[in-house]
């Protein structure tokens, strides 16, 4: 059966910074909305790219799984589950959801959990110079309902070899590499890289601009800003009205971006008449976009 979005949630709660704790919190209460247990996944996995210290072992999905209670046991009759991290920048998430689609699609996995979000390594809520906020976001992902499922990922990237946008400068850190964290922009426009694969989704799906006007699909874009939404509302024929962005006391989620977006379209009451949702992912290295279809296809026989 299609995948079918069953529930979404962030949490960007003030009492903590740490991107393991927001997460596991955005996953429970995903859980809590679509009346799962969490003995019922079958697969975690964790899209947010900067986290807690700069762990890299265990893997982040691992920790965060703990916290949530996912199959921290097997017996006979229960659910096994599998967690990982898969990381791409801003375009993680949609990754990640195509890749549960595999899973569930052929009825390996029941339900799949995925999480992204960002906090600076040092979890402090506020440092100079790091252009992403604070926050956990999940989605949780299943196969049965109404819904006529995801369409293949559209993603270009830099052309050439890109520069490093994230690292930790070791030799100016020293002992405070697990605090420390350097960033800069890439050398791409994210408006002109959107624009590609949004061009080909709409493509791929045999949608056109007079869809978007209509509402029958919702583009979501993944920055509060309207320069950004008007740019790439000229580059595809749109009005900047009709791309939802996610909400601006957001500022910039990053990795988690596509779920503020989708929560803030259905905040806004303009999930509920479309057919398809575009879920679109960039920053100044890729992008990446991805269509979901709310409702299957009726075929009507002649």
């Amino acid at each position: 059966m299609p995948t079918t979005i069953l529930a979404a949630a962030i949490n960007a709660d003030l009492d903590t910074s740490s991107y393991f704790e927001l997460a596991a919190r955005a996953a429970t209460a995903c859980l809590e909305q679509a009346g799962i247990a969490a003995e019922q996944v079958g697969m975690l996995i964790n899209a947010g790219v900067f986290r807690d210290q700069n762990i890299s072992e265990p893997a982040v999905s691992a920790l965060i799984q703990k916290r949530v209670g996912i199959g921290l046991e097997y017996a006979p009759g229960r659910v096994p589950a599998f967690s990982f991290d898969l990381m791409n920048g801003a375009s993680g998430l949609l990754h990640a959801i195509t890749t549960a689609d595999c899973f569930l699609t052929t009825g390996e996995v029941e339900y799949a959990l995925l999480v992204a979000g960002d906090t600076h390594p040092s979890t402090e809520r506020h440092v100079d110079g790091f252009p992403y906020s604070t926050s956990g976001a999940a989605i949780l992902l299943g196969s049965s309902g109404p819904a006529g499922g995801f369409g293949p990922l559209h993603g270009t990237d830099t052309a050439g070899p890109a520069e490093p946008t994230a690292w930790v400068a070791m030799g100016e850190a020293g002992a405070n590499g697990r605090r420390a964290m350097s960033t800069q922009r890439g050398n791409d426009d994210p408006v002109e890289l959107a624009a590609i694969v949004v061009r080909d989704c709409l493509t791929a799906a045999g949608l056109d601009a007079a869809d978007i006007a209509t509402g029958r699909a919702i583009l979501l874009a993944p920055t509060w800003t309207l320069a950004f939404r008007t740019r790439l509302a000229d580059a595809l024929g749109f009005t900047p009205e009709s791309i939802v962005g996610v909400d601006p006391s957001v500022d910039n989620p990053y990795s988690a971006a596509p779920v503020h977006a989708y929560l803030c379209a259905r905040n806004r009451g303009v999930l509920a008449g479309a057919h398809t949702v575009l879920f679109l992912a960039a920053d100044d290295t890729s992008a990446a976009c991805l269509a979901y279809h709310q409702h299957a296809l009726t075929l009507v026989g002649s």
